[in-house]
């Protein structure tokens, strides 16, 4: 149950990463549960850091 639940928590990260380096904006988040929308918002974070650190 715990490997499931870790596994569609950073499946919801990827997502955000991936949303934040295309440029998606972060209002655009598909989750509503708290757990998978605070990850898929960590990724996007991440994703933006990233594009500063580039341009």
């Amino acid at each position: 149950m715990k490997r499931q639940k870790r596994d569609r928590l950073e499946r919801a990260h990827q997502r955000g990463y991936q949303a934040g380096m295309t440029g998606r904006p972060k209002e655009m988040c598909p989750y509503q549960a708290v757990n998978q929308r605070s990850y898929w918002l960590g990724g996007w974070r991440e994703a933006m850091d990233v594009k500063v650190l580039i341009a």
